[in-house]
């Protein structure tokens, strides 16, 4: 059950935004997760553990702590929302193999998170098509709920019965603007009538600019025009 009291610090502080979603009232978080409280669901995107000791096995630079900072954020938005049902959009997992080389403290670490809730759903990505039995937790090719299809990349609406709309992640979109005369640029939600996007959780996951052409398949001329952006900045959501 949703904590009233620190999510109103939270909208006070604007690291909060509400939106209606295809008729669906939900908390847009600074931190890049989505809160639907009329299911007592937190959402989760893209959290790509272990990448870090991935792009080291190139000579990366990048310090193999990723994993660890993303599982203290995640517990962080758990210990702030109380959600019973955690959803995780897809590419958990950075690869394969990316169990092999998580420390084992980090995985008993998201282990107890996962016990720690009522229910935690796996939605299968690219990345992490499947997720080794040691990971707590269900798997799901997608989640239907109410009229709302959870899902890692988007998927054709007349497959499903009721579905109306979706949320998806997989995308990592980032958008630049004029916020008080300032120019930034970060991670964001993006919704359209059908369709809203989730910003990747993960450490160091980046973004891909909205004006890429990879998101013309997504929205046409007129979506494009009509987007809703919320972008976060420095602990802050801001709509653009």
């Amino acid at each position: 059950m949703i904590a009233v009291e620190k999510l109103q610090q939270r909208l006070k502080a604007n690291q909060v935004i509400p939106i209606r979603f295809a008729g669906h009232r939900l908390l847009l978080d600074a931190s890049g997760v989505l809160v639907w409280p009329a299911q007592d669901m937190i959402i989760f995107s893209d959290l790509h553990l272990e990448k870090g000791s991935f792009l080291s096995q190139f000579d990366n630079p990048l310090p193999r702590f990723d994993s660890k900072d993303t599982l203290k954020r995640i517990a962080d938005m758990l210990s702030i929302y109380c959600c019973g049902h955690v959803v995780c959009l897809g590419d958990s997992l950075h690869d394969g193999n990316a169990l092999s080389r998580m420390q084992r403290t980090d995985l008993e670490t998201l282990n107890i998170m996962v016990q720690s809730v009522e229910r935690w759903t796996w939605v299968l990505g690219n990345h992490d098509p499947e997720i080794p039995d040691i990971i707590l937790g269900e798997r799901a090719p997608h989640v239907e709920c109410e009229s709302l299809l959870l899902v890692h990349e988007p998927e054709d609406l007349n497959d499903f019965n009721k579905i109306k709309a979706q949320i998806i992640g997989h995308y990592h979109p980032k958008a630049s603007r004029k916020i008080s005369n300032r120019k930034v640029t970060g991670k964001c939600f993006v919704a359209a009538d059908s369709l809203l996007l989730m910003p990747a959780f993960g450490k160091y996951t980046g973004g891909l600019d909205l004006k890429d052409e990879a998101f013309d398949a997504l929205f046409d001329s007129v979506a494009k025009r009509n987007l809703m952006t919320y972008i976060l900045f420095n602990h802050r959501i801001y709509m653009v």
